[in-house]
């Protein structure tokens, strides 16, 4: 069933920035979507439409999802940090108009780990404990729709990964959640992705379908000395290129495998050669230059 539907969903702002250009999403029950993009993508502007919060310049909204069954957090902590962890439960509770609460409340706050932190006051919480505060008032009403708008922008990596275990738990209990992220790594969790970039969406899919896409031959380079061996393999002409400590990756246009590895070897300073399997990044790098050159063509 189609929880959420957007049709070349649009939003200009009065100054002529065009922040989002023809959306189209489908979120159904079961879902775990990814919007993913830089900052400045258009995400949070999507997100706001998505919810009511923002008017659309054109396009449609379709929710088949009441609304109180359909969960926001923004990527601004919102609660008021001059409340306990409870009483900021409490308050929202009585702002969904929830009987009797008590239980939930001591519920979400056990499943979130809180729970002896109910006491503290919000707005002396770490980052990571904040979203997890955020999460639990979202899902007081037991939403079958939850939207997070970069949910761990900020936060530390170890409380990130608890974030998504814990996100995990509750798509496992039967949530359809949308997520904005600007990480690649975390974007995986989806099950399908919308690379978004200037507004527009580049392309959706699976990480798989997009590594199907992807044209060329990952490899990665062990040296000592990136700078020298990254500007001798230039003379390889790939259409990708970026280094990370003493590991280069790069892809390069269609070509047989075992040559290239073997050229590469003989270039002074390189240590180990090995075929890598793409990532999103390097999908997502890609898309971009094509959207750019077609964006160039038409011009």
């Amino acid at each position: 069933m189609t929880l959420l539907r957007a049709e070349s969903l649009s939003c200009t702002y009065p100054n002529g920035t065009k922040a989002v250009r023809d959306l189209d999403m489908v979120l159904n029950e079961g879902d775990l979507l990814g919007l993913i993009g830089p900052d400045g993508a258009g995400k949070t502007t999507a997100f706001r439409m998505l919810m009511g919060l923002k008017t659309p310049t054109q396009g449609r909204i379709e929710r088949t999802v009441e609304p109180e069954y359909t969960a926001y957090v923004p990527q601004v902590f919102a609660l008021s940090p001059d409340l306990t962890v409870e009483e900021n439960m409490k308050l929202q509770a009585g702002l969904y108009g929830l009987k009797s609460p008590q239980a939930r409340i001591t519920e979400l706050l056990s499943s979130m780990d809180l729970d002896r932190f109910r006491h503290r006051m919000a707005g002396a919480l770490s980052g990571g404990m904040k979203q997890k505060l955020a999460l639990c008032v979202g899902l007081l009403p037991k939403p079958r729709l939850l939207l997070l708008d970069e949910p761990t922008t900020g936060v530390d990596p170890v409380s990130r990964r608890e974030f998504w275990e814990l996100l995990h738990q509750v798509h496992d209990e039967g949530v359809a959640i949308l997520f904005s992220t600007p990480y690649m790594d975390e974007a995986e969790y989806a099950h399908h992705m919308l690379l978004m970039h200037g507004g527009r969406i580049l392309d959706q899919g699976t990480l798989d379908s997009f590594r199907a896409k992807l044209p060329g031959l990952v490899v990665k380079v062990t040296t000592p000395q990136r700078r020298k061996v990254q500007e001798a393999m230039k003379a390889f002409a790939p259409m990708d290129l970026f280094g990370e400590g003493e590991i280069i990756r790069a892809r390069f246009p269609e070509q047989p495998a075992e040559p290239l590895l073997a050229r590469l070897s003989a270039i002074p300073g390189v240590e180990k050669v090995v075929r890598s399997e793409a990532t999103l990044e390097d999908f997502f790098l890609h898309a971009l230059v094509e959207a750019e050159e077609e964006a160039a063509i038409h011009a």
